[in-house]
């Protein structure tokens, strides 16, 4: 176990052991017959690159998925050789760096596959790619229709090998009538192109949610991120497979105060205390992503009502979905505005809270500062990894 956990103010913990479980759960779900991908972009959603790719190879996934090029260029230079899918079109320029270091690009429009196939044949060799089909995402690939007016000269190009053809659901989990839409839409693309002769060893569509829901639509490959670091996709009620967390974030107290009833804490003074209490201060605030969390549209008038009753909450100083941490597996409430990198939590009812107390916290891992220190904890210890 790293030594650093005892005297860090503030780090993340990433149990590899918990991404192996979820990896492996997935695998036997979809049995021999259906291919995983392993999608590790943005850092593998902030469990580490290299280290989750690592781990979920080895638990037997058969490809990773990167959104950048230099994501898949980490991975190279790391020693990983599995295949890698780049989701993003790749800009002019970067076909060169894709075949130097053995990457497969998604082609969404046909200029990208000519220069693809010009780096192609400056390497001498016949180069992988997947084709993207827009079905409703509504950002890169081709339209069907604008696939079958183009297919003639897309599929003429002998510099590109036609690995794998697939397609994005905008909202697997929460609109299945317009899965079903958009797997229809993919399904007769695959149809017309196989009538012209025109195959794909590699067909895939499923995200996590849709590879839950919808086994029908697992096809050739399915393309797992959330599952693999344990958490169920929105909209999904039931966690069949018993996913493990592989993510947690954690400070230690730095500051204790005893304050008397009627204190207002933080900035504009919204909070007041309403006995005497302690006050436990901890050096994180919304610029490590704590506090931080996504305003969504009202989706109807209940919902524009909820938000609406809560604000108004906020404003009287009733604390509606007051965000609470943990310490020592308690939870203890926030208290005042979340600052730029001190909070305050209220541990007036938790005996023996010292300095240095280790609390367990809720953050967008997304926003997290690069600095933040990661422990990595589980198969590593055992693998070297």
């Amino acid at each position: 176990m790293d030594n650093r956990r005892t005297t860090l103010a503030r780090w993340v913990e990433i149990d590899l052991a918990a991404i192996a479980h979820n990896v492996a759960q997935v695998r036997r779900l979809l049995g021999p017959e259906v291919r995983l991908m392993a999608v590790v972009k943005a850092d593998a959603y902030g469990h580490g690159l290299v280290q989750a790719s690592r781990v979920a190879l080895s638990q037997g996934a058969d490809m990773l998925g990167v959104t950048h090029p230099e994501e898949g260029i980490i991975l190279r230079e790391a020693g990983i050789a599995a295949p890698i899918l780049v989701f993003r079109p790749l800009l002019p320029g970067e076909e060169e760096t894709a075949v130097a270091f053995d990457l497969t690009p998604s082609i969404s429009e046909p200029e990208q596959a000519r220069r693809l196939a010009a780096a192609s044949r400056k390497a001498g060799r016949a180069f992988p790619v997947h084709l993207k089909v827009e079905t409703g995402m509504g950002r890169t690939g081709f339209l069907p229709e604008v696939l079958r007016e183009l297919a003639g000269e897309l599929f003429s190009i002998r510099e590109l090998k036609w690995e794998g053809i697939y397609t994005h659901f905008a909202s697997a989990a929460g609109d299945p009538d317009f899965t079903r839409h958009q797997f229809l839409l993919f399904s007769d693309v695959v149809r017309d192109l196989a009538e012209r002769g025109i195959y794909f060893p590699l067909r895939h569509a499923c995200n996590s949610a849709a590879a839950l829901l919808y086994p029908e639509m697992r096809l050739d490959m399915v393309r797992i991120g959330t599952l693999m670091y344990g958490q169920l996709p929105a909209g999904v009620e039931t966690d069949f497979l018993g996913l493990k967390d592989a993510w947690s974030f954690w400070t230690r107290v730095i500051h204790l105060q005893q304050v008397r009833r009627g204190t207002t804490v933080g900035y504009g003074r919204t909070y007041r205390v309403r006995r005497d209490t302690t006050l436990a201060v901890l050096p994180v605030g919304y610029s490590d992503g704590f506090g931080i969390d996504v305003t969504p549209r009202p989706s109807g008038l209940l919902d524009l009502v909820k938000v609406l009753v809560k604000t108004a909450g906020a404003y009287f100083g009733i604390p509606w979905g007051t965000q609470f941490v943990s310490i020592n597996g308690k939870p203890v409430p926030v208290v005042g505005r979340v600052g730029m990198e001190l909070s305050c939590v209220d541990v007036g009812k938790l005996p023996d809270i010292e300095i240095g107390a280790p609390v367990q916290l809720q953050a967008r891992r997304t926003v997290l500062k690069a600095s933040i220190p990661r422990l990595f904890t589980g198969v590593e210890e055992q693998e070297g990894i």
